[in-house]
């Protein structure tokens, strides 16, 4: 079973505390692909995840981490994929 985790968000309607959790798994990653994650938790909010749903499928991690980042995907196929298996995430 896949485990997955969250990244920072500057969506509007996060508070403070949220987004700097969000901030702090996103700042953990061995390597870094912010484009990457800034696009899969817009993309996650915006097909209705909440940001509470979201840190709790991270657990902790960075989307990255999380859900890593294929070689040669962009950020836009990346989103997809990763709310994809955020949803599945959710779900189990």
């Amino acid at each position: 079973m896949l485990t997955y985790e969250t990244a920072p968000n500057t969506a509007s309607g996060l508070s403070a505390e949220t987004a700097a959790s969000l901030g702090r798994a996103l700042s953990r990653s061995v390597r870094s692909h912010p484009s990457h994650e800034r696009a899969a938790l817009a993309s996650a909010l915006d097909d209705g995840l909440m940001p509470d749903e979201v840190a709790r499928i991270l657990a902790g991690r960075r989307v990255a981490e999380a859900f890593p980042v294929r070689w040669g995907e962009s950020p836009e196929a990346y989103a997809a994929r990763t709310v994809s298996e955020m949803f599945v995430a959710y779900l189990q």
